[in-house]
């Protein structure tokens, strides 16, 4: 069995996916398998990958789907592999150094018997991004992925068992590609923790056909996407309910869901912040229109 899969959703990536392949290949430890899933790229990404896999530098792959979103890739990927761990590395990542399978799994077989307060479902590394750094936090061992996060306040490689991952996968929408990754991360947190591994694993680099650069354009193509994300958060206690709350009605407003009241997670809530989501979807409409 493969100790690690890394994965990567792709769509019309072929021109950045090269500096990603050569980070993997010249990795010291080599037990890992590159699990690619093409989101139905029309550009050369087939062509480009059937190369790669010619050489046999690394063990590659390669599958397709008909374009459906990230979240549907990530679902496919799980249901595909056997391997002990799983991490996805997006298309416009890279591995810092040619040891970073090497440090990863060794460190995980180090401490992943350690008895903590919850079993362990996996571990966090960092991400560093290119325009920025950020300062290891010190002393944080382990924790929830929201603690850890928190602490750190910047971006995440997240290595999780992949059994574990079987039972949490993304809920999917019909005519609706993306909800944030954040969605089922908050499932894990109830039952797990996670080990903190305070080492750059990835350098990140944002583009401007990524999700990250089109936050409200995201929202209302995936309006019951987002909605089911903030209701979970509001049926799970976590911190910002109120946020929460407001971005549950301005979705409902959205979508035309007149339950928005009888369904809520929190009744009296969403009748005392009606009108908090009524300006917010409003504003929300504005400012899609100025940037459309």
């Amino acid at each position: 069995m493969t100790r690690l899969t890394i994965f990567t959703p792709t769509y019309n990536r072929a021109y950045i996916l090269t500096k990603l392949y050569e980070s993997l290949c010249v990795q010291t430890c080599q037990d890992f398998e590159w699990l690619i899933v093409d989101d139905g790229s029309t550009d050369n990404t087939k062509e480009l990958v059937d190369e790669w896999i010619g050489e046999d530098r690394i063990v590659i792959r390669y599958v397709y789907q008909e374009n459906g979103g990230k979240m549907r890739a990530f679902n496919k990927a799980v249901s595909l592999v056997d391997s002990e761990l799983f991490v996805c590395v997006d298309s416009d990542d890279q591995l810092t150094t040619d040891h970073v399978v090497d440090e990863s799994l060794a460190y995980w077989d180090e401490h992943k018997n350690e008895v903590l307060n919850k079993p362990i479902a996996g571990m966090v590394s960092l991400r560093l991004h290119k325009q920025r750094t950020k300062e290891i936090p010190e002393k944080l061992t382990h924790g929830s992925l929201h603690q850890i996060c928190t602490n750190y306040q910047g971006e995440t490689t997240i290595f999780l068992v992949t059994n574990i991952l079987r039972n949490y996968p993304y809920p999917t929408f019909e005519g609706e590609d993306f909800i944030t990754d954040v969605y089922i991360y908050d499932q894990i947190d109830e039952d797990y923790c996670f080990l903190f591994h305070p080492y750059y694993s990835q350098v990140c680099e944002y583009h401007e056909d990524g999700y990250t650069n089109s936050y409200r354009r995201l929202l209302f193509r995936n309006p019951r996407g987002y909605r089911e994300y903030h209701a979970q958060r509001l049926r799970l206690k976590k911190t910002g309910v109120v946020k929460s709350m407001i971005c549950y009605i301005a979705l409902s407003l959205f979508i035309h869901d007149h339950t928005m009241f009888s369904k809520s997670p929190n009744k009296w809530m969403t009748i005392l912040l009606y009108p908090l989501g009524c300006l917010k979807y409003m504003y929300d409409r504005f400012q899609l229109k100025i940037e459309l």
